[in-house]
Order: C-alpha cells, then sequence, then structure tokens
C-alpha cells in the first residue's frame, strides 16, 4: 500500500508541474509583467496613476484566483485517490479477517474429523463393547430421511485409482473414502488382472463340478438359497493357486484403506504419502530420523476372516435383507470389517444405468427394459449401518449385536436367548424395516470381475431370477433363458488382526480345533495354532525369500488343511446335528 501511494503522489507532481507551465498567461511572473508595462509605455498609452494602481490589483485578483484554481484541481484529485485508497484497503483487511475466520474454522472441524475418525478407528479395531458403543452414538444421530445420492450407482474403473493425488500409494481418492464411509458401499471395475479371473474360474469349475458329481441321480432339493456354499475355499490348495485374489491381488488394498488401517499404521492421515513432492520429502525426512519399526506400527494388519465361494440359480428362495451372523463373519460385533463381493459372471442390472430413481423401476427407460434375460443378483440397501432404525433390524434379524457378552453356554442356551425370528425374514417380521431398506436399495450392473466393497453392517440380499424377471416385466421367454444358468461369486471378508472370535458355544472352526481360541484375536490364533486366517496386509510374507531367516507366516497351510480342519468339521457337523434335533422337537 505505501508503494502504492508513493507512485501517487509521484504522478501527482508531474500532472501538477506540466499545469503551472501550460498556464504561463493566468500565472505570469514579474519579469513578464514588466516587460507588458514598457510597452504599453512605449505605445504611447497614458493611464492615471491611480488607475493603474487599480488594475494592478485587479489583475492580482485574478492571477490569485486563476492560482487557487489551478491548485485546487490536484488536491482534489489526491483527496479522492486516497478516499479510494482507504476504502480498498479497508476491503482488503476485512476480505483477509473473514479468509481467517473460515480457515480457522475449516482447520478446526478438519481437527475434529480427524479426532473423531482417529476415535472410530480405535473402537472399530478394539473389541471392548464401551468403545464401540461411541461409534453407535455417532451414528445413531441420522435421520430416517434417507435420499439416495446422485452418484449411487456409480462404478469406478482401476484406472481412476492411478492419480498422484490419492492417498497411501494409489488406491482410493479422498471421495472413495467419503462415499463408502457415506453409504457403506464402494464398486470398482477392473481391479483383478484377467489372469487372475482366469484361475478363479478355473477353481469355481471344479468346484461346480464336484457339486454336480455329488448330486448326480438325486432329487434336486427345492428351496435352497444358494445352489453351492463353499466356505474357505481359500483353503482348497496353497496359495497362490487359489488364493491370489484374496491375498496377493490389489483388493486387500483396497480393504485396508477403506479401514483405514494404512492411516492407523503410520500414526495418522498426515503420515500418508498422496504423491505431492513437499509430503514425499516430508516422509523421506521423517523415515530417515527414525528407524522404520518407530516410524511403522507393523502390528495393524488386515486377515482374512472368511472366504465363500457362491453360486445361485434359478431356485426362487433367497435369504431377504440381513448382515452376516457369526456364521458367515466370525468375530464379536464390535469388530469392523469389509467384504469384498466378486462377481464372476455378467449380472445386469436394465435400469442401473438409466438415470432414473432404481427404487421406481417402473419408470425406468422401456426402451433398456428386456435387454438381458434374467439374473440371480445381489442388492445392498445404502447407508443402512449408520441408520437409526438399524438396530431394531439387528434385533429382529438375531445378528451378532445382540448375542450375550460371554456367549452362549450350549446348543439349548442358543436356541432359548437368540431374539428375534431369523436371519432371513424381515419382510414378514417387520414390514416397516423391510420398507426402509428397500427405498435404499441399490442393484448395480455388474460385469465379470467387478469387486463390491462394502462395510460388514450394511444390509443386503439376493435377488433371485423370478425377482429380477418380474421387476423387469420380462416375458416367459426370458425367465426360460435362465433356466440352468449358474451365477457365481466370491465373497471374502477381511477384518483386522486384533478382530476376535465370539466366545462360549459356536461353530467356528478354530475355536472348535482348540477351545481356547474362543474369545482370542485372529493374531492370537494364528501364531498359537496356524494361518486359520491368513494375513494379507501389508504384506503375506514376513521376509523376502531372499533374506536370511526367511519364513511366511502361511507356512502351516497343509497342516491346516489336512490335519486341523478336518478334525474341526467334524465336531462342527456334531454340533450342527445337535442344534437341528433341539429345532425339530420346538417346532409344532
Amino acid at each position: 500500500m505505501a508503494a502504492f501511494a508513493e507512485q501517487d503522489d509521484l504522478s501527482i507532481a508531474s500532472e501538477t508541474s506540466e499545469e503551472w507551465s501550460d498556464g504561463g498567461e493566468t500565472t505570469s511572473t514579474e519579469d513578464d509583467y514588466d516587460s507588458s508595462s514598457s510597452a504599453s509605455i512605449d505605445d504611447d498609452h497614458s493611464v492615471h496613476e491611480g488607475d493603474e494602481q487599480l488594475l494592478d490589483e485587479y489583475n492580482d485578483q485574478d492571477r490569485n484566483r486563476d492560482y487557487q484554481e489551478d491548485a485546487e484541481k490536484p488536491r482534489y484529485r489526491l483527496l479522492t485517490i486516497i478516499a479510494l485508497s482507504l476504502v480498498l484497503m479497508l476491503l482488503v483487511v476485512s476480505f483477509g479477517f473473514q479468509l481467517m475466520e473460515i480457515y480457522k474454522d475449516d482447520t478446526l472441524s478438519q481437527d475434529k474429523s480427524s479426532h473423531s475418525r482417529t476415535s472410530r478407528i480405535l473402537g472399530m479395531l478394539s473389541s471392548d463393547p464401551s468403545k464401540s458403543n461411541s461409534k453407535a452414538a455417532l451414528d445413531s444421530s441420522e435421520s430416517d430421511q434417507y435420499k439416495l445420492p446422485h452418484d449411487a450407482t456409480r462404478i469406478y474403473t482401476h484406472t481412476s485409482l492411478s492419480s498422484k493425488n490419492y492417498r497411501a500409494g494409489g488406491i482410493l481418492s479422498e471421495d472413495m473414502l467419503s462415499q463408502y464411509e457415506r453409504d457403506g458401499v464402494l464398486v470398482i471395475r477392473n481391479l483383478i488382472p484377467p489372469k487372475l479371473l482366469d484361475r478363479l474360474d478355473l477353481a469355481s469349475d471344479l468346484l461346480i463340478e464336484e457339486q454336480s458329481s455329488a448330486e448326480r441321480g438325486k432329487v434336486k432339493r427345492k428351496g435352497k438359497q444358494f445352489h453351492l456354499v463353499k466356505n474357505g475355499a481359500i483353503f482348497l490348495g496353497v496359495p497362490p493357486q487359489h488364493s491370489a485374489a484374496s491375498m496377493y491381488s490389489k483388493i486387500p488394498r483396497v480393504a485396508a484403506s477403506l479401514l483405514r488401517l494404512d492411516e492407523l499404521r503410520v500414526g495418522g492421515a498426515e503420515n500418508l504419502n498422496p504423491g505431492s513432492k513437499k509430503s514425499r520429502e516430508r516422509s523421506r525426512r521423517r523415515q530417515n530420523e527414525m528407524e522404520e519399526e518407530d516410524y511403522v506400527n507393523d502390528s495393524v494388519n488386515l486377515r482374512i476372516c472368511r472366504d465363500i465361494f457362491l453360486t445361485k440359480d434359478d431356485d426362487p428362495y433367497a435369504c431377504g435383507w440381513h448382515v452376516d451372523d457369526t456364521g458367515f463373519w466370525p468375530s464379536v460385533a464390535s469388530d469392523a470389517g469389509v467384504n469384498a463381493w466378486i462377481s464372476l459372471d455378467d449380472m445386469p442390472w436394465p435400469w442401473s444405468t438409466s438415470h432414473i430413481d432404481p427404487v421406481r423401476p417402473e419408470k425406468s427407460d422401456s426402451n433398456k427394459i428386456n435387454q438381458h434375460p434374467p439374473v440371480a443378483t445381489f442388492a445392498l440397501s445404502l447407508g443402512s449401518h449408520r441408520a437409526s432404525w438399524r438396530h431394531d433390524a439387528y434385533h429382529i434379524t438375531g445378528s451378532t449385536h445382540t448375542q450375550p457378552p460371554e456367549g452362549f453356554q450350549s446348543a439349548a442356551d442358543l436356541i432359548e436367548r437368540r431374539t428375534g425370528s431369523g436371519t432371513c425374514n424381515i419382510q414378514s417380521s417387520a414390514p416397516d424395516l423391510y420398507k426402509k431398506m428397500e427405498e435404499r436399495k441399490i442393484i448395480y450392473d455388474v460385469k465379470r470381475g467387478d469387486v463390491i466393497f462394502h462395510d460388514r453392517w450394511v444390509f443386503h440380499r439376493t435377488v433371485t431370477v423370478d425377482e429380477y424377471n418380474n421387476m423387469a416385466r420380462g416375458s416367459e421367454e426370458e425367465l426360460e433363458k435362465s433356466k440352468g444358468r449358474i451365477f457365481r461369486r466370491y465373497s471374502i471378508r477381511y477384518s483386522p488382526g486384533t478382530a476376535r472370535v465370539p466366545p462360549g458355544y459356536g461353530f467356528e472352526l478354530s475355536a472348535l480345533y482348540n477351545p481356547v481360541n474362543a474369545n482370542s484375536t485372529l493374531d492370537e490364533i494364528v501364531a498359537k495354532d496356524g494361518p486359520f486366517y491368513p494375513k494379507v496386509w501389508p504384506h503375506v510374507l514376513k521376509k523376502k525369500p531372499s533374506d536370511a531367516g526367511y519364513t511366511e507366516e502361511i507356512d502351516g497351510l497343509t497342516d491346516l488343511v489336512y490335519d486341523k480342519i478336518p478334525r474341526a468339521e467334524l465336531i462342527q457337523r456334531e454340533r450342527k446335528k445337535e442344534v437341528n434335533r433341539l429345532l425339530s422337537r420346538n417346532r409344532p
């Protein structure tokens, strides 16, 4: 501002000097006036002495008036410029003050957000129910009024994960994380390389053939939720032949980022490398100042809690809206988890890309109806993991949240104390809740290899071939095309190594093999009894194969597959028979 004023003063002085020089006629000097008087005498103009004095006074007044007028012009201009400068300076100061206030509020909100996020992560990773209650209290404030977001059916592509501004090595952007935490769902295409998809095809074909051989000559039983369910598909053989997708692909890296384990591992989001030069330099300086073991908390890891190969045929039965209980997700309710649902077949949905409300398919574009034969696909209720009514739904379906802290003590105790009317029956037992979930329903137009990542507590259900056909207003001919077709999917459930196997009476293989493992963490169980829950992030191998003392956490896989798991499965079958006997006695 000082420089600006100085420049104005110089310009004003220049303008003033020009006006003085140009105004010689009105600002004549004394010498000019004397020469003019002598000229008058020489011209024989007779002027009385008194008249001459009056003329001199008149000329002096005239000169003074002209001088004042010419002098006041730059003065007024200077005053105007000074006034405008003051106004401009006040505006700049006011604007700067407002920016400071905005920055202060934004910083405060970020600090609060970062603090609450860190608290959420610590609460999710802890098995202490009191810590998880804070997350429930935080989320319970959400209103029941929920509108599907504009980008609800968006499917990201693998190429969109390569931006240098993405966090943690180019896996997820902040927008993706925000969408996931809002909706509980994130869908990514082309995340699995074609060769790896071919391996999954081969493994699934072997399982389907094995199932077909076992059922050949038998009458097909109706009312089956799935045509085939294979728990622990990862244990079919030694990696990477059958476990490459779940262990060695980019899928675990995405799951770890969705759980924000990458932040926890390095002590906060500010220590992640988003790709900027400044951030990389800061990261290098910090790593140079301390050893890696001090900089990185390597105890933070991600493990496979359960993996399941599933096929669905044209059977009209399917489980209604639910969250997976301990049978499919063996950890206590306070533990977080991400399910990676991999489509191994195209499962197109006619109106998922027609830009209309997916809740009201009758309004969809008629030109896009019947583009594909009916399929058995997957529906999710967006944001249901944070809905205020979710706890009522947990109670109705008897989810893991409703189990006693000490666990069930026997088969009879399990049957007597389990709440609700069954995992799959919310449509008949709580129509109001069913309606709320349907209002949030999303069905993606998935293709072979697409991965749907969803929060452990997002309600979901299978869409049957019949339902697909009815909603799309298809013909009998279309329905006939899907008879005998099998739609394949591979589901991998990831949880932190601190996740805890439920205590008490149950069906989890690790606890059946060794009862001490009940109420133990996944890390503790693996350290004691082998890789029941293989570690997949931040790395599978403890050391590089070329390093001295190379070991692999999954070294005990062969012993696990051929000895420990079969022994535990014998006990599991006996327990299931016991529960079924008690249930049959209680039926009218």
